[in-house]
């Protein structure tokens, strides 16, 4: 039998899983990808990101080891091989990706895909023509750049520069307290630089729940990073190697000096270069608009990750490809969004799904919320990580859960049992009488579960 001819564009975490799985149902499936294997998450984003955070974790822990009886001196932190360890644990991952693409004999070429006809591409490097039976597009995203007076010659680091300095700076100001500033935030103070943090909102990771927000910024303003909220940047002044910005703020104008000055405000989907134009792919507000089956306007052409905006999370671009991969060899999958984690690996980590509390306000006036905080939980006491809390909001009159909130220490493994109940429509008495190992952090998300349905067992 004929194969079908598939063509992935993109080897991020949206293309490589839709490779493989097209790969999986029969299809002769090329990859297109014109730098790293492995996309921006493995190369300069989620992974990098996350090794970072784990050694200053290590470190940070290390530090405080006589709490718990340990005696430790002279402690330090290797800068140097923290990258080194960063390029080692990259490159591993990156080859297990291109290894499982070789497993399925997907063809991987390396250079930059354009469209001639919509079923039919150009490799520019090579003039190599391709044609295929469906496409499948997942070209990402690029940091978003903001224009502020100044700006061109301060030199303004995003996050992909963030994650490969060759050194530390003095002090950094972060332009935008997204999980994104958070993180290498955190990161960089707890490596002894001077941070502060520049929000425009009225608090820090704003599309999360207020009060979660509220206590990642106790906790980060508590190891000493500086953290303006309701603060926008008017101009930046270069004086050699410091750099003077001006910030309007509540209190007035401010002027902070930095050695470095970053933005992380997010991140815009990114198709120059596919001659979209050409075949009349449909845009809109800036992304390739797709149907829940990831389908554009054009007949077999597909699209996923953070080039169709929405949530743009490595997590649900890899749903996406799976999702276009089924569609592409004849099936009719539809990507549910009901219940997608939202995840901060900060220390204290922040994991979400579901509604926020003013959400659920707004859409229904019958709500109930419990709060469990977690210095009654042992294992986090004995942990030393007990300033946080599990929240559950859940309907009033069927006890539907509408929306899980974790601060605290495994909160981003923690969330997936929340992901299941709500996939599955549980409700907070059916959670709550799920018995949950002892002594854990995870008790934590029972015990809140109790607190609606007739009490908690370890708070009064």
């Amino acid at each position: 039998m004929k194969k079908d001819k598939v063509i992935v564009v993109g080897g991020g975490v949206g293309g490589y899983p839709a490779a493989i799985r097209a790969a999986r149902l029969g299809a002769d499936v090329t990859l297109i990808e014109k730098s790293d294997i492995g996309g921006v998450c493995l190369n300069r984003g989620c992974i990098p990101s996350k090794v970072f955070l784990n050694s200053a974790s290590v470190y940070r822990e290390i530090k405080k080891a006589s709490v718990f009886g340990v005696i430790t001196e002279n402690v330090a932190i290797d800068y140097s091989k923290v990258l080194a360890r960063k390029k080692a644990i990259v490159t591993r991952l990156t080859g297990g990706v291109a290894a499982l693409l070789r497993s399925k004999k997907i063809r991987l070429i390396t250079g930059t895909a354009s469209f001639i006809e919509s079923k039919k591409m150009k490799i520019m490097e090579t003039e190599e023509i391709l044609t295929a039976d469906k496409i499948i597009l997942a070209t990402g995203s690029l940091p978003a750049r903001l224009a502020i007076d100044g700006s061109d010659k301060a030199n303004m680091l995003t996050s992909n520069e963030l994650l490969n300095l060759d050194t530390l700076p003095d002090s950094i100001l972060i332009i935008g307290g997204g999980y994104i500033g958070v993180e290498l935030g955190q990161f960089l103070g707890r490596m002894g630089v001077q941070v502060t943090i520049v929000e425009m909102l009225n608090r820090i990771v704003p599309t999360e729940d207020e009060e979660i927000g509220k206590a990642l910024e106790a906790a980060l303003t508590k190891e000493g990073i500086n953290i303006l909220t309701g603060a926008s940047v008017e101009k930046i002044e270069t004086n050699g190697k410091i750099k003077k910005v001006t910030l309007s703020t509540p209190q007035g104008k401010k002027t902070i000096a930095a050695s470095e000055v970053a933005q992380t405000v997010g991140r815009r989907p990114y198709y120059e270069g596919l001659n979209i134009e050409k075949i009349g792919l449909k845009i809109e507000k800036g992304r390739i608009a797709v149907n829940g089956k990831m389908e554009t306007n054009i007949p077999g052409i597909y699209a996923v990750g953070d080039v169709i905006g929405g949530i743009m999370l490595a997590h649900v671009a890899m749903a996406e490809g799976e999702c276009a991969a089924r569609n592409a060899l004849g099936g009719s999958s539809v990507l549910s969004y009901r219940a997608v984690p939202r995840c901060i690996y900060t220390s204290p980590e922040v994991a979400c799904v579901g509604l926020t509390e003013n959400s659920a306000r707004e859409q229904t006036r019958e709500i109930q919320v419990a709060r469990f905080p977690l210095y009654a939980a042992g294992k986090a006491l004995l942990m030393e990580e007990s300033e946080g809390m599990v929240k559950i909001i859940a309907s009033k009159t069927h006890g539907e859960i509408l929306g899980v909130h974790i601060i605290g220490p495994h909160a981003t493994e923690m969330i997936a049992e929340a992901v299941f109940a709500m996939e599955m429509e549980a409700t907070v008495e059916e959670l709550a009488h799920s018995i949950h190992p002892h002594p854990t952090v995870s008790e934590g998300v029972c015990e809140a579960a109790m607190m609606l349905c007739g009490g908690a067992v370890h708070i009064p």
